[in-house]
């Protein structure tokens, strides 16, 4: 053969079927532009001289991950499709007199034109959205952007072994699908009736129970500890619930409308149902793959629009003072010298409008049936392991709480003031096998530090006797470092948000300094766990709320790429037998009605399964958020139900590209 006879077939090949050829390789060129983006912002040096950069860096390197995988899987899904459209014209090669060797050299070449022309696209359009991308995250955290244009090599070389790889693994498969079929199988694929599919009744039950398991788990549970726990084993039954549904439910559900005449035997209902009849066994996985997507995108992007909404809330909870000084240790005393050195030096070096501070302990309770509490260990349990009627105790000393109230008062042994979450029930509380009074529900507990909690917290205000006692019950429990004393220090500052800012750095360096000197004196055994500056907390809040926001958009756009490419390659597999019924009679119109008709019932299918599994979600995920003390449950529900109709939106924006094109593709001219 000449030279240069099967680089010139295989461009002639692709320029022939350019129909299919087009789509497959934009979304090639899309993966490639996506992962280059996301590797460019990992890559970038400027990332890295941001505060926070690190909690940044580790939401986008989770979505490096995130894209390759995804690319692996659209695009062999892709190919499948494109050589399904290209069997007939393989076959007649062979029957021609091309060897498979021949053919599969063919296929080498057009496999890389086509990665040539993706990849080297792909690149170009990624640098010019880099930078958009990486303004665009910037803005989401909340930190000043520079102007500039740079291309990152490593990221080129990533994206390169990358899709390397997945052309390889591409070409590999098609090669042996060649050589696994004969001629006359390739010639006659395309005309090969397909058999209805059977109603797998068992698979569909079995959807069904794991769909009403994760619902149940979803609505039910009460701890926010017990739903960060249960949380994936929910999303594991749904996904399967999904899967199984569409893949044998749907089956189920056509051939039960089959059977009802009066809906089935009318021409807009009898070609759309029978259409998806035949063809809801190859299309079931692809519509629970974006069903769970789009889950995924509208839960990541509206509990982060709630959260970023909500982020002042969250910050008077979680740090109300511009600065928190924290000391632990065993001695009560010298928790009392460090206090006194420390307002001592703040004092002296700090512009402040007050200073709270607090000696209390914190442990760990689990509940019983009867109502009582009893100290427990937990330190290294797994989430699983941990009992739901999990509890925090805060115990202060009456001096304590009327140092920050201003109040006095005169507790007797076993009297205790107690806030229970808000609640006032009961008049005792049996902590550790004693019975305790209470002489007053607290309706607002105010407190000195972080208040933060994963679990419902008691706090009781004892007598020194009290304090003591129950401290050393807890001791003996935890048998452990975590069994130490604390000492909180809130400084609130005065002065512009700069000059606070400063002063809290200064507040946290002295506390430092006070520790390594005492230490070095050896005079004094305190241990200082953490100092908490609130801009800083902001910073991180802000930085790790607007990367997650920022892959969601992100994923939204996989999503549509996906949802769109996955109804053009279907007006191909759908075009020969929509020719066949305008033959018989069909109008232009009433193709026109059965396409969109097919396309509402298959493509709001997962949007209204997505929807479904929102509200059914909304319960568990509103305790998840608990846990970055967002109790705002109003502004959740409606960042959710904005996130939806946005999301619904696109999707309708989606669907009407997607019915032109898909009306060109089968109509009969």
């Amino acid at each position: 053969m000449r030279k240069g006879f099967f680089a010139r077939l295989a461009v002639v090949n692709i320029r022939k079927n350019k129909q299919i050829y087009v789509p497959y390789i934009l979304a090639c060129l899309f993966n490639v532009a996506m992962l280059y983006m996301m590797l460019f912002i990992n890559h970038n040096a400027g990332m890295k001289t941001i505060r926070h950069s690190g909690d940044v860096l580790m939401i986008t390197t989770m979505g490096v991950g995130v894209i390759v995988i995804f690319s692996f899987i659209f695009l062999l899904y892709s190919n499948s499709f494109l050589m399904k459209r290209r069997q007939k014209e393989l076959g007649l090669y062979n029957i021609l007199g091309l060897e498979k060797k021949h053919i599969s050299r063919v296929m080498m070449l057009e496999n890389l034109f086509s990665a040539l022309i993706s990849f080297v696209g792909g690149i170009l359009v990624g640098i010019l959205g880099s930078k958009l991308a990486l303004l665009l995250l910037l803005k989401l955290i909340k930190v000043p952007a520079s102007f500039g244009f740079e291309v990152s090599v490593p990221a080129i070389r990533i994206c390169l072994e990358v899709f390397g790889a997945i052309f390889v693994l591409i070409l590999l498969v098609n090669i042996r699908k060649v050589y696994k079929t004969n001629p006359i199988q390739l010639l006659h694929a395309q005309n090969t009736g397909e058999k209805e599919p059977k109603a797998k009744w068992l698979m569909a039950v079995a959807g069904f129970i794991c769909l009403f398991i994760g619902y149940y788990i979803a609505i039910t549970t009460e701890s926010p500890l017990s739903a960060l726990a249960l949380f994936f084993v929910a999303v594991v039954l749904v996904m399967a619930g999904m899967y199984l549904l569409f893949t044998a439910g749907s089956i189920v559900v056509l051939k039960v409308l089959r059977w009802n005449k009066k809906f089935y035997y009318k021409t807009k209902n009898f070609t759309a149902v029978s259409g998806m009849l035949y063809r809801m066994k190859q299309n079931a996985v692809g519509l629970a793959s974006i069903c769970i997507l789009s889950t995924g995108v509208l839960l990541m992007i509206s509990s982060t629009v709630c959260l970023n909404s909500g982020l002042d809330d969250i910050m008077n909870k979680r740090c109300p003072a511009d600065v928190n000084v924290l000391y632990r240790g065993n001695s009560y005393e010298d928790l009392e010298k460090m206090r006194e050195k420390l307002l001592g030096k703040i004092e002296n070096q700090v512009s402040y409008e007050k200073i709270n501070t607090e000696i209390a302990f914190s442990s760990t309770l689990v509940g019983s049936e009867d109502g009582s509490w009893k100290f427990a260990n937990v330190d290294g349990s797994s989430l699983m392991a941990m009992p739901a009627s999990l509890e925090t105790l805060t115990v202060v000393p009456q001096e304590e709480y009327a140092r920050v109230t201003g109040e006095e008062i005169s507790l007797a042994p076993g009297e205790v003031l107690a806030y229970h979450n808000g609640k006032t029930d009961g008049e005792t509380l049996e902590i550790h096998n004693k019975v305790y009074q209470v002489k007053e529900w607290l309706k607002n507990y105010q407190y000195v530090g972080d208040n933060f909690s994963s679990m419902d917290s008691l706090k009781l205000v004892v007598n020194d006797e009290d304090f003591f006692a129950l401290f050393l019950q807890q001791e003996e429990v935890y048998q452990s470092a975590m069994s130490l004393m604390e000492l909180e220090t809130d400084v609130y500052l005065s002065g512009s948000e700069e000059e606070k800012y400063a002063s809290a750095i200064k507040v946290s360096d002295l506390a430092s300094e006070l520790l390594d000197s005492e230490k070095a004196a050896g005079t004094i055994e305190v241990g200082m766990n953490y100092s908490t500056i609130k801009q800083e907390l902001y910073n991180s809040f802000y930085s790790m709320f607007g990367g997650i926001l920022f892959l969601g958009l992100l994923f939204l756009m996989g999503a549509a790429m996906i949802i769109y490419y996955k109804q053009v390659s279907e007006g191909y597999e759908d075009k020969e037998r929509f020719e066949i019924m305008q033959k018989v009679g069909m109008t232009h119109k009433e193709v026109k009605s059965s396409i969109h008709r097919q396309i509402l019932m298959v493509f709001f299918l997962p949007l209204g399964m997505a929807a479904l599994h929102i509200a059914m979600a909304f319960p568990m995920v509103k305790r998840l958020l608990a846990l970055f003390s967002m109790t705002n449950s109003g502004l959740f529900a409606r960042c959710t139900v904005v996130t939806l109709l946005v999301f619904a939106l696109v999707y309708g924006v989606i669907y009407g590209l997607t019915a032109k094109v898909y009306y060109k593709i089968v109509e009969r001219k």
